[in-house]
């Protein structure tokens, strides 16, 4: 859980650097608007999974995510890249 929380929270402190020296900024407002029906919702609700799952159901769960997480920034680079 702590891994995907840290995944975000590193891309989005890249993405808004990384946006800083272009034209068009990204901000958190932003971030929050492109992922609030997916990686957001996904991440708030983290907390509500049962810990009696077995580990390996778990781990896989939280990957998934974090693969989410990663796809959905580099997506928004290349949309935030391709707009300028």
């Amino acid at each position: 859980m702590m891994k995907a929380i840290c995944k975000f929270y590193d891309n989005c402190m890249r993405v808004i650097t990384d946006s800083s020296k272009a034209e068009k900024k990204i901000s958190m407002g932003i971030i929050e608007q492109t992922l609030k029906n997916n990686v957001m919702d996904k991440l708030l609700n983290m907390k509500f999974v049962d810990p009696n799952i077995p580990e390996n159901e778990m781990r896989l769960y939280f990957d998934k995510i974090v693969d989410e997480i990663e796809e959905k920034f580099r997506e928004m680079q290349i949309s935030s890249a391709s707009q300028q």
